[in-house]
């Protein structure tokens, strides 16, 4: 079973209702062994983001296919995944790493995308000489 709960702190303390209603899940656990962790809720990405970020795979893979490849977008996107969002896992009870997953853009907080965007825009300059506009520049596009 895991619960979250999500509360504003102010002088230093929990919201009542959240206190409350952590003591009540307690009481049902009594004798039993707990894992509490305090997390900083973050924003996820933003609406913008994932389209700006839609449209850097797009540009990526036509850039990428310019250059004799035959790639999709959904294949330019795992590889970037791949190269910059690879992430060990670990036992909890341990510490110990028992392996290697790719994080999910949807796991990433607005600076994590953030800086996947740039690390991607250095790469491709990088290593293929493909250009791809940061989220502040105006792009225009021919008809």
């Amino acid at each position: 079973m895991k619960q979250e709960f999500i509360s504003l702190i102010k002088d230093g303390k929990l919201q009542p209702s959240t206190t409350n209603n952590i003591l009540k899940v307690l009481s049902g656990l009594e004798g039993k062994r707990v894992r509490i962790t305090l997390e900083k809720v973050s924003a996820k990405r933003s609406l913008q983001q994932n389209a700006y970020l839609h449209l850097l795979f797009t540009i990526f893979t036509e850039s990428l296919n310019e250059l004799g490849n035959d790639f999709t977008m959904d294949e330019v996107k795992e590889l970037c995944k791949t190269k910059f969002l690879l992430i060990e896992v670990m036992n909890v009870e341990t510490g110990e790493v028992i392996g290697q997953r790719i994080k999910g853009t949807s796991e990433m907080t607005k600076t994590e995308l953030n800086l996947f965007i740039e690390n991607i825009i250095r790469w491709a300059a990088d290593y293929f000489s493909i250009v791809l506009p940061y989220p502040s520049e105006q792009l225009e596009v021919s008809l």
